[in-house]
């Protein structure tokens, strides 16, 4: 009854075979093309990673209730701007404003003093004896003296400068009483430093140099009362004392001081732009005030009040959702898998002699690779929901771990090649790291789940040590969530609990045996449905009690033999070159089963006279080439690989069944017409693969090697080298990609295997005494080659 319904279940996958999967048309193997579906390939996954079912509320008002749970689906970095700005504005307060102290304006005062007195004498020094006209331009001179100093003199100030000279000691005096009472900087009034009083003043002191401005100490003043005031200041000069010899006079003493407190000015100021320059830089050194939003977190619970934190936190969500962000999420990603597809592609096409997969296959990886990654979307999604509804507490989305990550490459290890699944992980690991549920922190583990898969998955010789594939990669993802675990936390004290700890350890176990269970279902659904067929298949096959191998043996038992030992040719000559050795072995088994239809006709079933003696030879022909399409009719309806099925013409190719064209020329009456080569050549087509071309040169070296009498190592050198040659000019391996490298491999391989079978046994004694018995030579021919067994 199971045999039925599986049967059944065959019979309607294949109304859906794809045929065409294994050889795609030729169009879509060009590069153009290949380089377009790379692209599309990586716009498809970054679609399905970034696309998330997680829905927010719409515009919630302050103060309304929550309809429904609200968690985040991934990991948000919201910025809150309300709390950056207070931040900033903190800052930019906290710096000091800034007031420049320039000492180069007492000694610019002094200078003109210097040069004030210094022309004044000039006049004062003349002869004496022009009194009048001196006192005359001197009083004409006052305007320039005053333009010269800087600030206007008084009447009495003037006659006392007159009387005294504009001595030098007196000039001196003055610029002296000047820089000395502007050492410390000055401001012009008490009122520009009332706001700052609290924080208090930087005061940089400058000069000028070559031109420029040039900033040094800088002293922060907290006392802003010890700052002196200018009007303070020049009330300290009126007062102070004037050394003797001075002045000439007494009276002279305070319009001195008094011109000495005129000509003080201020020499500090209030510099806005320097303010604003510090403040500024200030401020951008000032990180974003960042609401960190953890994957799996409750942002409020259904039946609660939305709050001013809640409205901030959905608004950041979904500026994060809608924005140029997600733009920038989505191009970032699409770069990530679009090298993450690349690079591997490269670095296996380059270094890995293995990886030689064809175009059918990438279309299968890629198949592969978008279904796996759609249903790890969907997985995602309801493991989240599940867990919400359960009611056992999980850790927060502890469930995911149970999702089948390693699916995919264990699929394309079964299906393909080690090489080619390693290619395929690396890709896919990174796309499962980029969910939005995951985080690039899960890479490590889907990349690793699915190492463990591929290295568990190379000897599997029946599909129920799928599930012990499945317990591997179980206890492999187990140990590195826990690891991983460990790893965040930065010490034992800060692990929440440990009954999470293990409830994530449990559920990344069941991980590994739900890849196990999906692998189980969709591993004969992809066989039939692209024609690939896997190691599990092809050992089954290989079993020698498959209905037709037991047929075979017993109603061809000579066929039996020679294809067992055309798959052990095969199968070496495979394995030396990187074939599929496995494939072109099993493929070997079953390559002449529609001999079974007419055994005797055939010269390695014959125990009696040639049956061929009594036909013509258009007929032998025709009984020859019909165990092909008998071949393939039997191979389809025991419901074999289509892999094993096209091997069945292929391995003939187009070849010439050349004894009996040779002896149908032979028998013609010179006034018929030509003999018709089409009649006696194999329908094709010729080998399509390099497992079959491998069989095809297996063959016939098998069936040229036996008939030979003597089967010295020389003689077997020269059949296999005469076999291959004349395949080889015949055009038989031009559509199967084999180089000339492989088939001087391929040679050297099918003369180690014959030596090996055909090597001379050492002669006993009673070997040597034993008659020699005489037998009965029949003469058949052998449709491959022509030779003419006896």
């Amino acid at each position: 009854m199971k045999n039925k319904v599986i049967a059944m279940v065959y019979r309607f996958l294949n109304y859906f075979r794809l045929t065409n999967f294994v050889d795609p048309p030729v169009v879509l193997q060009s590069k153009r093309v290949f380089w377009s579906a790379i692209f599309l390939l990586s716009l498809v996954a970054t679609l399905i990673t970034s696309f998330s079912f997680h829905r927010l509320p719409k515009s919630p008002l302050l103060g309304t209730i929550a309809a429904s749970d609200l968690k985040a689906d991934r990991d948000y970095d919201i910025v809150d701007d309300e709390a950056t700005s207070a931040v900033k504005e903190d800052v930019r307060r906290s710096i000091l404003p800034v007031y420049h102290f320039d000492q180069q304006i007492a000694a610019d005062i002094a200078n003109r003093v210097e040069l004030a007195f210094e022309e004044a004498r000039q006049i004062v020094l003349r002869d004496s004896a022009k009194k009048n006209e001196i006192r005359k331009d001197l009083n004409q001179m006052r305007h320039q003296f005053e333009e010269n100093l800087g600030v206007q003199v008084t009447n009495v100030e003037w006659e006392a400068l007159v009387q005294e000279r504009f001595s030098i000691r007196l000039a001196k005096f003055i610029s002296n009483a000047v820089l000395s009472a502007m050492k410390l900087p000055i401001v012009e009034s008490p009122s520009i430093l009332e706001v700052d009083r609290e924080r208090g003043i930087l005061v940089v002191r400058s000069k000028i140099i070559d031109g420029r401005r040039v900033s040094g100490q800088e002293t922060k003043v907290e006392n802003i009362s010890t700052v002196p005031i200018l009007e303070t200041v020049r009330d300290r000069v009126t007062r102070m004392a004037i050394p003797p010899y001075t002045v000439s006079r007494i009276q002279h003493r305070a319009p001195v001081l008094d011109l000495v407190a005129n000509l003080i000015a201020p020499n500090c100021f209030f510099d806005h732009r320097a303010t604003e320059e510090r403040q500024m830089k200030a401020v951008t050194t000032v990180k974003d005030v960042v609401i960190r939003v953890a994957a799996g977190e409750m942002i409020i619970r259904d039946g609660s009040r939305f709050e001013p934190w809640h409205l901030k936190v959905i608004k950041g969500m979904q500026k994060d959702k809608e924005g140029w962000i997600a733009y920038f999420r989505l191009a970032g990603s699409f770069i990530v898998i679009f090298f993450a597809i690349i690079l591997p592609f490269y670095f296996s096409s380059r270094f890995l002699r293995r990886f030689r997969p064809t175009y059918g296959d990438y279309l299968l990886m890629v198949t592969i690779g978008i279904v796996t990654l759609v249903l790890l979307r969907i997985s995602l999604s309801v493991s989240n929901a599940i867990q919400q509804s359960l009611i056992v507490t999980l850790p927060d989305r502890a469930l995911m771990n149970a999702v089948p990550f390693a699916a995919g490459a264990m699929l394309v290890r079964l299906l393909l090649t080690s090489e080619a699944a390693l290619m395929f992980s690396v890709p896919f690991a990174i796309c499962c790291g980029l969910f939005p549920e995951t985080g690039l922190r899960f890479t490590a583990f889907a990349l690793l789940s699915q190492f463990a898969a591929i290295a568990a998955s190379s000897r599997i010789d029946r599909r129920t040590l799928i599930f012990r594939v499945g317990l591997i990669v179980g206890i492999v993802g187990a140990a590195i969530l826990m690891s991983m675990k460990l790893i965040s936390q930065s010490s034992l004290g800060e692990v929440h609990s440990w009954g999470g700890l293990f409830s994530h350890a449990i559920l990344g176990f069941c991980g590994g045996m739900t890849t196990a269970f999906v692998v189980m279902i969709a591993l004969p659904v992809i066989e039939s449905l692209t024609g690939y067929v896997t190691e599990i298949k092809l050992l089954e096959l290989a079993n020698l009690n498959h209905p037709l191998l037991r047929e075979l043996v017993v109603r061809a038992p000579g066929t039996y033999h020679h294809s067992h030992l055309v798959g052990i040719l095969s199968e070496a000559a495979a394995e030396a070159i990187g074939a599929n050795a496995l494939l072109v072995r099993v493929g070997a088994y079953y390559h002449d089963i529609g001999k079974i239809k007419k055994p005797s006709y055939f010269i390695e079933n014959s125990t009696e006279e040639n049956r061929h003696e009594k036909l013509t030879p258009h007929m032998s022909a025709m009984i020859v080439g019909s165990h092909v399409k008998e071949g393939m009719e039997m191979a389809t309806k025991a419901g074999l690989p289509k892999a094993i099925v096209d091997m069945i013409p292929e391995h003939h190719g187009t070849r010439m069944i050349g004894f009996f064209f040779e002896k149908a020329k032979s028998q013609l009456d010179p006034e018929m017409e030509k003999v018709a080569a089409s009649d006696y050549r194999y329908p094709g087509p010729k080998p399509q693969s390099r497992e079959t071309a491998i069989m095809m040169l297996a063959d016939i070296t098998e069936a040229a090697v036996r008939a030979l009498k003597e089967k010295t190592s020389v003689r077997i050198q020269q059949t296999v080298d005469r076999a291959i040659n004349d395949v080889f000019t015949e055009a038989q391996l031009d559509e199967s990609d084999l180089t000339l490298k492989d088939l001087n491999e391929i040679g050297k391989a099918f003369v180690r295997i014959l030596m090996g079978i055909y090597h001379q046994r050492i002669e006993y004694p009673r070997d040597r005494e034993a008659p020699t018995v005489a037998r009965t030579e029949i003469n058949v021919v052998n449709e491959d080659t022509g030779v003419i067994h006896h």
